[in-house]
């Protein structure tokens, strides 16, 4: 029998993760169970065969990642994608599908999303996306990277002002700079000597007050403002 393949280095290697599995084909989902092997820390806490049962049940686990599919049978994965945006921003919400087109990667990174992985991919680069997610990274497969960087520019440059200063706790600003230099909420958590529930709430508010879905339109609008 062939060795079976090193799992891949990473910071969090070695710890536990908890995954949600948005997924209709049996195959993908057999794929996904035997990736999960490479770790044997990690669990997968559910699976949702339908865009409804997944919109019911997935924002109440307690996942850290949840991995979603696109081409559900009863609608589009950026509804389940914006959703979990706006009640689990804590958690990294992978999108792992067949669509490799602009329009599909642009609109799930909209709604959302905070990698984009495509099916056909071996077990090792399905379990160092999810490792690179984890460590604040972004993952997203080479074939559409290219497209990314050509189309997602950086926004004009908005001069700072106090009013976007102001409507920051000092707290958040924290919270914003450590983000931006690539921590996860526990490491963050650690740094300030607080909770990561007390992480999630302040991310919360970053999400609602820069008018943002995910992480890196975080980033990118305090970037703009001049916040960071």
């Amino acid at each position: 029998m062939p060795a079976k393949p090193a799992a891949p280095p990473g910071p969090l290697a070695g710890e536990d993760a908890r995954l949600y599995l948005i997924e209709d084909d049996p195959l993908i989902v057999q794929f996904v169970r035997e990736a999960l092997t490479l770790r044997p820390g990690w669990r997968l806490l559910g699976l949702s065969t339908s865009l409804a049962h997944a919109c019911e049940h997935a924002p109440a686990a307690p996942a850290d990642v949840f991995l979603i599919d696109l081409g559900l049978p009863d609608g589009h994965g950026e509804v389940l994608v914006e959703l979990l945006a706006r009640h689990r921003p804590d958690a990294e919400r992978l999108v792992f599908t067949v669509f490799g087109d602009e329009s599909r990667l642009m609109g799930a990174l909209e709604a959302g999303a905070t990698g984009y992985v495509l099916k056909g991919c071996s077990s090792l680069e399905l379990i160092t996306a999810i490792d690179q997610i984890r460590s604040g990274g972004a993952p997203i497969s080479p074939l559409l990277a290219r497209r990314l960087l050509q189309r997602f520019r950086v926004p004009a440059a908005v001069a700072p002002g106090a009013d976007d200063a102001a409507a920051l706790s000092p707290r958040e600003l924290e919270v914003l700079q450590l983000l931006s230099l690539g921590y996860v909420n526990k490491e963050i958590a650690l740094r300030l000597r607080i909770t990561p529930a007390t992480v999630s709430s302040h991310i919360k508010n970053l999400y609602r007050k820069l008018a943002v879905h995910s992480r890196v339109q975080m980033v990118r609008s305090a970037q703009a403002r001049g916040l960071l």
